[in-house]
């Protein structure tokens, strides 16, 4: 990529470098996420999936051994790739998903299926942070949105291929992608930040270097280089970088507080119902044992986020999926009170299901992207992995008391709940997310300073 300047009549050509390498090495990095998909069709804690196993208490004991996995292991991904680097995180989560694919082709049994479960969340806790953390610190200010986002088309690409191969076909692909991913590690630069976090320096001007395709005594390589180590003075400047330290600061406690509610409300969205189309719809008495329609709007919305991510703020983009969700959700609890029988405009309820599922497509993974790339990197492995684990403790408990509640209140009560959430969600993402596309760390920052609404100035002396 070459800029070229015009001042005072004559041409200065800068080369700025290319950014191809730094979205071919975040492409690789997320070949897990289709992995993932692809396993997803097995496991049952997600909803599209299928059916929890339980015990006589109603217990869902794959789905509690999965979310476990990933809460317990979140943390401990984030402090190795802190401690030891990025691509040690990446290797790990790269090991362990080749690990999880063994009992898919054993019996299910009970044993084995948890088992399944157990591997699959501990890896999983590392693919939602380490891999997020690593393509967002590979990447440059103009492609790092993008870059990130592909975390969600890969993803529900995968959920999708179960609806174009059988199941035999999907656990060869399943066995081949797992090598895709240790090749492609070969191939994997270090990231630059955790380089300057280590004080080295002279490595992270290389690989700088190299994912820009200039020469390492490019100006711009020194440039970028200048940055990293300001913003890493910046973080350390303001005292001790431990979790109680962190939240004392004010800035970094709003960050914190906007990846809380981010996952809160993206967990408790009503996923666990509108992604079951048989419940979602089961006054119309509609089957779709494939669940074509649930499977192919989830994906068309993720590939929709993708390609307006470079032209939409985060938040505007989260809140036009929740604002979709809202509207069709409010539709769709009318379509399902149990003493309304359905004779008409049933086209309606589809379409407003797809609709539902299709924003819900665009939103589901934006906590992820907007955690990877609202923190320092002085704080950013251990801000995600305790944001990630609080996510998952939501959705631990809230599995645990759904059942309860829509028993209680019928299914109908909980669509007008689910809308109110996103409601708040949509809101809330609109006024409290700062402008964060092409942003430097210290712009967004500086968009977190709090203004305070009464100002008292001492009055001049007379």
């Amino acid at each position: 990529m070459v800029y070229v300047i015009n001042s005072g009549g004559d041409s200065v050509e800068e080369k700025r470098g290319s950014v191809w390498k730094e979205v071919l090495l975040s492409f690789l990095a997320s070949l897990p996420f289709f992995t993932h998909g692809l396993e997803t069709t097995e496991l049952s804690s997600a909803s599209h999936s299928g059916h929890f196993i339980t015990s006589q208490d109603a217990i869902p004991w794959n789905a509690t051994a999965y979310i476990l996995g990933a809460i317990v292991s979140a943390p401990v991904y984030c402090y190795v790739v802190d401690k030891h680097g990025r691509k040690v995180g990446i290797f790990v989560v790269n090991l362990l998903q080749g690990a999880s694919c063994i009992p898919l082709f054993l019996d299910h049994d009970f044993a084995t299926v948890i088992c399944f479960h157990v591997v699959a969340g501990i890896y999983v806790g590392g693919l939602f942070t380490v891999v997020p953390i690593y393509v967002r610190e590979i990447s440059s200010l103009t492609t790092k949105g993008f870059s990130l986002s592909l975390m969600m088309v890969l993803t529900t690409a995968g959920y999708a291929m179960k609806l174009v191969i059988s199941v035999e076909w999907m656990m060869y692909l399943l066995a081949a992608m797992v090598v895709v991913q240790f090749l492609s590690f070969l191939v994997l630069l270090e990231s630059p930040s955790y380089l300057v976090m280590s004080g080295k320096m002279a490595e992270a001007k290389e690989i700088i270097s190299q994912l820009k395709c200039l020469e390492s005594r490019d100006p711009n390589v020194s440039k970028e280089l200048e940055s990293l180590k300001e913003e890493s003075e910046r973080a350390k400047s303001k005292g001790n970088l431990n979790v109680v330290g962190i939240l004392r600061n004010p800035i970094y406690r709003d960050q914190t507080k906007i990846g809380i509610i981010l996952n809160t409300t993206t967990m408790l969205c009503g996923s666990v119902v509108f992604l079951d189309k048989d419940k979602a719809l089961f006054q119309l008495k509609m089957a779709d044992p494939d669940k074509w329609l649930v499977l192919s709007c989830l994906c068309g919305g993720s590939l929709f986020a993708v390609m307006l991510i470079r032209i939409l703020e985060r938040k505007y983009l989260i809140t036009l999926g929740y604002t979709m969700m809202v509207l069709s959700m409010g539709l769709l609890a009318v379509y399902t009170q149990m003493d309304l029988t359905v004779t008409s405009l049933r086209w309606l309820a589809v379409a407003a299901l797809g609709v539902l599922v299709f924003g819900y497509g665009m939103v589901w993974a934006m906590p992820s992207v907007v955690m990877a790339e609202i923190f320092n990197f002085e704080i950013r492995a251990t801000m995600v992995g305790i944001v990630f684990s609080y996510g998952q403790i939501v959705k631990l408990i809230h599995i645990h008391t759904y059942k309860y509640i829509e028993d209680y209140m019928g299914l109908y009560a909980l669509f007008y709940i689910f809308t109110i959430v996103n409601m708040y969600g949509g809101v809330y993402a609109l006024f409290a997310i700062p402008d964060l596309k092409n942003k430097t760390n210290k712009q967004i920052e500086k968009q977190m300073k709090r203004i305070p609404l009464l100002s008292f100035r001492n009055a001049p002396k007379v």
